[in-house]
């Protein structure tokens, strides 16, 4: 255990080996020693105090009695404002479960912007019934598939949105602590958190990715899927890390932006997002020719990403040239061969 102390008190510890390190400060703030991991001991009796200060809010150059309230107040959690964007394209029979595992979260600081690209179902009326006051329901006048829809949720975010997360319509959150348990580990402000996501498929929810990221490196070579990931939405909605439109695969290339480009991140392991592999609706599933034509834009944009960053990072380059030459692989075996 590493223990911070009070300069005043040092000398009252009876046996310093009893702990693995010790730490002595005098005018630290609060957040300067949160970032040590320490526990803290503050009082003329050492043994009294004894608090985890990443569980409680106290000031550690306050002296108190161990029966004093303010150490036994854990902090308040920042409750982030989350944008959910959800784009569809007739997914009636999906919404119920989709927004139904939303609308069911015990944190409740969110709202959904549903984006339909011209359904011919009746997702609209549906998500509307369903929504109700908890978010919008956007209807587009033109085709953009899902990026394009994506992009189009952005300008109809609140203004006072913290953080953008991807919900597709025939997915959902496994269960209704999602949103909190994402809401803690966004305390600390990162540009973007990376969430577990288990698949369904035959009946069963399986795990499929862990995140648990050392670095941006290991992060940019991981899941590539929107849906992985709640990004600080000043990140989300630069320029530079929009998604490309009127195209399929519009996802790789706008999660390899947010990475090159966020300063910081956390993980939540914990797979907590659905990917439902029984959609038999799904381009994914369908693989038809817009599949096809969609892997060639994608061998344009990623050779166009690569050709941008380039110089910039050497383990970004490599990546990048890699990604260049599976995606042309991809492209001249007709689209079909995923990597």
């Amino acid at each position: 255990m590493i223990v911070a102390i009070d300069k005043n008190s040092i000398n009252q510890i009876k046996d310093l080996n009893e702990y693995e390190y010790i730490y002595v400060f005098e005018n630290e703030t609060l957040d300067e020693l949160i970032k040590l991991k320490v526990h803290c001991m503050r009082k003329d009796l050492i043994n009294e105090v004894d608090i985890n200060l990443t569980d409680y809010n106290i000031s550690c150059l306050k002296k108190a009695k161990i029966t004093d309230k303010d150490w036994f107040v854990k902090p308040k959690l920042k409750e982030n404002k989350i944008a959910i964007i959800m784009p569809n394209y007739n997914y009636e029979e999906c919404l119920e479960q989709s927004i139904g595992s939303i609308l069911k979260q015990t944190y409740t600081n969110y709202e959904i912007i549903f984006v339909d690209d011209m359904s011919e179902d009746n997702s609209v009326q549906k998500a509307r019934n369903l929504i109700r006051d908890k978010g919008k329901v956007i209807e587009l006048k033109q085709k953009r598939y899902n990026g394009g829809a994506r992009n189009e949720a952005y300008l109809h975010v609140s203004e006072d949105t913290d953080y953008i997360m991807y919900v597709d319509s025939d997915d959902w959150l496994i269960d209704e602590n999602v949103l909190a348990k994402i809401n803690k580990n966004l305390q600390t402000s990162p540009d973007v958190l990376f969430i577990g996501i288990a698949y369904y498929k035959s009946g069963r929810t399986i795990d499929c990715f862990k995140t648990n990221y050392l670095n941006k490196y290991e992060a940019i070579q991981s899941w590539s899927g929107s849906c992985g990931k709640v990004i600080k939405k000043k990140l989300a909605t630069r320029q530079d890390c929009l998604y490309a439109e009127g195209t399929l695969k519009e996802d790789r290339n706008q999660h390899c932006k947010i990475c090159i480009n966020m300063q910081s991140f956390e993980c939540l392991p914990e797979c907590v997002y659905v990917w439902n592999r029984e959609n038999l609706k799904s381009v994914t599933t369908i693989r038809n020719n817009l599949w096809k034509t969609s892997t060639i834009r994608h061998y344009a944009d990623t050779l166009n990403l690569y050709l941008n960053e380039q110089g910039k990072d050497p383990r970004i380059d490599s990546y990048l040239k890699e990604r260049v030459e599976k995606t042309k692989k991809e492209m001249l075996n007709g689209g079909d061969a995923q990597w």
